[in-house]
């Protein structure tokens, strides 16, 4: 017991402000946390690195650390062979990044907890992810793999060496996900992928390809959009898009009582999720949803966005001003139990309803899907809607009945211990879901969604200024990545989706100070962080190369949309916003380089589809009276204009005009003349006052 003590103090992470780390600080393994420290002994002392990379709510971390690094004997042999490095992979995503990489090379897969093992010089010689304390189905131990590892670097130093050194020229080489569609020439249509992708359709469960099952919300957002647009019809997709979105809303992806979406389904028909919550799925999910709305205006879609508000400003949302990062799979040591459910727990609930909901106990099971052998562990069942009795949940008696028990479900969870929350704010994920609320403000035609997405986005633009702007000069922004480190360098994924955050309030309040912010920025981006045509994770002029890797960006999204791709559609956007040289020919080079990387598999590329779908000359500025944003016929109306429309303010007269970037093709005076010429009213034959 004293030997642990002492060993404990060896630990460098009492002293940090992750989560993440902090759970680590009484392991009796030496960590250090990341930083020209740690690699310093590592080539003092001549050792090989061990790198281990995860995030507070992650299940998979939880169990490497119980079984392993809370193991005396585990831990005293990684401190006699390594040096041992925690991080946190939502204060270093480039360190993340970079060695997922390095880990898919290895192992062809990839995941957290992230194990690699480096040279001092941080070149990896091997990778791998979860390993479990004790060897089974083939799989070596931890404590196996730790022995090898460091014989090989003692023994076998020039394999070692020339392992590491391919495996980083590769990752330099940059990395594509397995191709799934090759397009040649020209941009295809929008139909044309959508038809490509039917092979790899899931028509029973919905979604693409086969389990763990991602909800992909850049390409739900892309391919609704399309959709909206007609350039998608039902049989080339569509119909595939509206059962996919049903499938995940009704699934056990969706918390249905709390709101908010789990990180990933384990499972086909999206039952079973793995039980974190990322505030970035939040985003995406709010965004996909506000686009999808338009197409199914159903009591489900709603449901789900009113829910998720909610969640987010009751769970996740700040004293200080910012969204909290993430939520944990687990609670009391066991994943999912705040969310699962006994059938007798089940029908104590129902018990409690109202007597017209509690006679339905037998449909309600089937509608929930509760059984006694449950369909998690241990007969315990997700929450979940089940699509086959759509006919009968979706009706006004049925809808009611579960909006019953969903606030039930609630009320017995706040018996329970909940899932912790990592308080940590992610500069990048709280821009991005900045716009997520302007989408759900701009695009959902339900006036308490609209109050509600307002009230928080109003709540959080002045918060997200005051907790990652960390200063202005004359250079413009400077950002910091998150609220755990004072001094952190941001990321290129900070400032493009600040930059987009900028645009889209300046869309929906008009305020020209945000316009400047977007020109500004865009022009810091293109300075510090292109360089030959590519985009750099970090800026160039303030980068440790040594210690950290300034790798080149890809336009495939991975846990949330691609910022490279982000930034292309962006600054196309902008470009017609406010003509600008540098943008014009800046927007060229990064179509280019996207387009090239993303029709070799759109699915893992939604948001550079966003991007490129559109050729240049159908980008459009709207430019309109300011004083329009407080009438409401106009807010009512702002759904019509997709991405490929900019909106642009000015303060005098009430003249409205729609250019492209050399002309402008339509205009006139005031707002009814405005959406008359937009969107013409039906012969009067067809009108009526009745709204069904």
């Amino acid at each position: 017991m004293s030997n642990n003590s002492s060993e404990t103090s060896f630990n460098r992470l009492a002293d940090e402000k992750s989560a993440y780390l902090l759970q680590h600080k009484d392991n009796p393994v030496h960590w250090w946390p990341f930083g020209p420290e740690a690699l310093l002994k590592a080539k003092e002392e001549n050792k090989p690195i061990f790198l281990s990379v995860g995030y507070s709510s992650c299940h998979w971390c939880h169990v490497m650390a119980h079984e392993s690094f809370e193991d005396q004997e585990t831990a005293d042999l990684m401190n006699e062979k390594f040096i041992n490095i925690k991080v946190d992979r939502e204060e270093f995503p480039d360190i993340d990044s970079y060695y997922q990489q390095a880990c898919q090379l290895f192992i062809q897969q990839g995941g957290w907890p992230l194990s690699v093992f480096l040279l001092p010089d941080l070149k990896p010689y091997f990778a791998g992810t979860y390993f479990p304390l004790h060897g089974k189905e083939g799989h070596a131990s931890f404590k196996q793999v730790l022995t090898e590892l460091s014989r090989a670097y003692s023994e076998d130093s020039e394999t070692v060496l020339k392992n590491a050194n391919e495996v980083t020229e590769k990752i330099k080489e940059g990395f594509v996900p397995n191709e799934k569609v090759e397009f040649e020439g020209h941009f295809p249509h929008p139909s044309s992928i959508a038809e490509a992708l039917k092979q790899y359709e899931d028509a029973e469960g919905g979604g693409y390809g086969t389990h763990p099952k991602f909800p992909h919300f850049p390409f739900l957002t892309w391919a609704s959009e399309q959709m909206l647009e007609g350039m998608i019809n039902k049989e080339q997709g569509g119909n595939h898009i509206v059962t996919t979105f049903e499938k995940m809303l009704m699934g056990g992806l969706n918390d249905h009582a709390r709101g908010g979406f789990h990180r990933y389904s384990v499972d086909n028909n999206w039952k079973v999720p793995h039980f974190e919550k990322m505030l970035y799925d939040q985003a995406g999910l709010l965004s996909a949803l506000s686009k999808f709305s338009l197409l199914y205006p159903s009591p489900l879609v709603y449901d789900t966005i009113i829910n998720t508000l909610d969640y987010l400003e009751s769970e996740m949302f700040s004293e200080e001003g910012y969204f909290f990062s993430a939520q944990d799979a687990d609670s009391e040591g066991q994943e999912g139990l705040y969310f699962t459910f006994t059938e007798e727990e089940f029908e104590d609930l129902v018990n409690k309803c109202p007597e017209e909901v509690s006679n339905k106990m037998d449909d309600l099971k089937k509608w929930f899907e509760i059984s006694k052998e449950g369909n998690f562990e241990n007969g315990l069942s997700v929450i979940s809607l089940n699509h086959k009795h759509s006919n009968e949940i979706f009706t006004q008696e049925g809808w009611e009945a579960i909006r019953e028990v969903r606030k039930q479900i609630l009320e017995e969870r706040k018996n329970r211990i909940p899932p912790a929350t990592d308080s940590k704010g992610v500069a990048s994920w709280n821009f991005m879901m900045i716009t997520a609320l302007v989408d759900t403000m701009q695009y959902v035609q339900i006036d308490v969604i609209k109050k509600m997405a307002s009230r928080i986005f109003n709540n959080a633009v002045e918060g997200t200024y005051k907790n990652f702007l960390a200063s202005k000069d004359e250079s413009g922004m400077r950002l910091r990545h998150t609220t755990t480190k004072d001094k952190t360098l941001p990321y290129f994924e900070d400032y493009v989706f600040f930059t987009e955050a900028q645009l889209r309030i300046y869309e929906i309040t008009g305020n020209p100070v945000f316009k400047d912010n977007v020109v500004e920025t865009l022009h810091f981006i293109l300075k510090e962080f292109i360089d030959s045509g590519k985009a750099l994770t970090r800026a160039k002029s303030t980068n440790d190369f040594e210690l950290y890797p300034n790798q080149d960006q890809n336009s495939f999204d991975n846990s949330f949309k691609s910022p490279l791709s982000t930034l292309t559609g962006l600054i196309r956007r902008v470009s017609v916003l406010a003509p600008d040289e540098e943008f014009s020919e800046s927007a060229k080079e990064l179509v280019e380089l996207v387009t090239h990387e993303c029709l070799k598999n759109p699915l893992a590329a939604g948001e550079a589809l966003r991007s490129l779908t559109y050729p240049e000359q159908a980008y459009r500025v709207v430019k309109l009276p300011k004083t329009w944003l407080a009438q409401d016929k106009f807010i009512g109306f702002m759904n019509y204009f997709l991405p490929r429309f900019v909106l642009s303010y000015h303060e005098d007269g009430d003249d409205w005009q729609i250019c492209n970037s050399n002309s402008c093709e339509l205009q006139g005076t005031g707002l009814d003349n405005f959406i008359e010429t937009l969107r013409p009213s039906p012969p009067e034959e067809s009108s009526s006052d009745d709204p069904s």
